[in-house]
């Protein structure tokens, strides 16, 4: 029962996804995520009624999505400019993901289960790779360029989004190559980390393309050293596909350094072009966003507040801000960003000391640390120019690295079971059916 129902969480986590009612219009009536997620609900509470578990472990991760949802409840119905306590989309995204966190530190209690999380997530993200090779084909852009869109459904609509997505999803893509013992999985990995990157650059993101930047300083090193033919491969396959990104792309990509200097010297520029008036524009949000925070420091002004009582002295401040932390102030203050933070840190430490416990023992596990740390990075990175804190993959994994450690924290390192131990066929769960090195 127990693993039933975590079958159905993971189903969840595939159709949050894939959103495969935006292609098939018939499934829209039949709720097919909400129908996974209770179903799962209810087979964790019988599971865990029979077999005499808790309902939930209380992990780092379980016991941040706990305050968030209380702060964040507290906000949506005593907000200071929250004049309305209708449900609406941010209460509705933030309870929704810290529930799946919740749920997915209680039932991922091997270290199996953690790594089928993660692949849940690899697998279903191929649905935003086909999508992005499409749309690039396609020619199918948006606004004015060589910017191709997001696949137009779930978490990827836009171009940012897309690239940012892309920035978290390599070093999963990455892990599945360095540590999966079939090689077809290793190098189709390969080549999806290499389509990940090609769609990155396609979207023509600054900020996607500052997350790629931060990612080659990170991994080239340890190419070098441990992965010399991989390199070649990708580089070939990099020098292949870069005339098709796009000059105009290309065009924005150097403007970078300008938009940096025009959004720090905060001093407008006669015909501005449209990067350095978007980097004017990020820097008036931003700034009336932190002076509003600083009006209403402790919870803010509301998840989803009226605007019409601080747009004229806070113009900025409306509508989305693009950076999830100062999001997050607006919403819940001070304590909103502490949280969010928090949900940075968790996996990044986490991953780290799993990534130290094991380096020498289990080069899988280790290597899933490292996975996780490095896409942590990621999220603060790419968060820093997006306006959606709270984000249901950020949420994911921080459930997941939360679970890894309470899980992976008690065992042995000099005892780690191999493939070779593990029973076979016994439709038991064991904490070493990680792909062995």
């Amino acid at each position: 029962m127990s693993l039933w129902a975590f079958r159905f969480l993971l189903w969840y986590i595939c159709i949050m996804i894939v959103q495969p009612q935006h292609r098939f219009m018939f499934l829209y009536p039949f709720r097919i995520a909400n129908l996974c997620m209770i179903i799962a609900t209810g087979l964790h509470v019988f599971s865990c009624l029979t077999e005499g578990r808790p309902l939930i472990r209380f992990g780092p991760a379980t016991k941040l999505a706990l305050a968030l949802l209380g702060f964040g409840l507290l906000s949506q119905y005593a907000g200071v400019f929250q004049t309305s306590t209708a449900w609406n989309g941010y209460i509705d995204m933030l309870v929704k993901n810290a529930y799946t966190l919740i749920l997915i530190e209680a039932m991922a209690l091997t270290v199996d289960r953690v790594w089928a999380v993660h692949t849940t997530l690899a697998i279903a993200s191929l649905w935003w790779i086909k999508g992005g090779l499409r749309l690039s084909a396609a020619g199918a852009t948006w606004g004015m360029g060589d910017r191709i869109m997001g696949p137009a459904a779930g978490l990827v609509q836009d171009p940012n989004f897309f690239a940012y997505m892309m920035g978290v999803f390599i070093p999963l893509y990455f892990y599945y190559y360095r540590h999966a013992h079939k090689a077809y999985i290793r190098w189709g990995a390969l080549a999806v980390t290499l389509f990940a990157v090609f769609i990155s650059l396609r979207t023509g993101s600054r900020s996607g393309m500052i997350q790629l930047f931060l990612l080659g300083l990170i991994l080239f090193p340890r190419l070098v050293r441990e992965e010399k033919r991989a390199l070649a491969i990708a580089g070939l396959g990099l020098f292949l596909l870069l005339p098709f990104v796009g000059e105009q792309n290309f065009e924005r990509f150097r403007k970078i350094p300008r938009s940096i200097a025009a959004y720090l010297s905060g001093t407008p520029e006669l015909h501005m072009d449209p990067d350095t008036y978007s980097s004017m524009e990020r820097r008036t949000k931003n700034t009336d966003t932190l002076a509003l925070i600083k009006k209403h420091p402790l919870f803010g002004v509301g998840m989803s507040p009226d605007e019409r009582l601080f747009a004229q002295d806070y113009w900025g401040a409306t509508g989305q801000v693009h950076c999830e932390i100062l999001m997050a102030g607006r919403q819940m203050g001070l304590i909103g960003m502490a949280m969010h933070v928090g949900f940075l840190v968790i996996p990044f430490l986490m991953g780290w000391r799993v990534q130290r416990r094991f380096g020498s023992t289990w080069p899988a596990l280790s290597g899933l640390g490292f996975m996780i740390k490095l896409q942590a990075i990621m999220f603060g990175l790419g968060g820093l120019f997006l306006p959606l804190p709270w984000h249901p993959i950020l949420m994911i994994l921080a459930g997941s690295s939360s679970a890894l450690w309470s899980t992976a924290g008690a065992l042995d390192p000099s005892g780690v079971p191999s493939l070779s131990e593990v029973p076979a066929e016994t439709g038991e769960e064991t904490p070493g059916l990680l792909p062995a090195t």
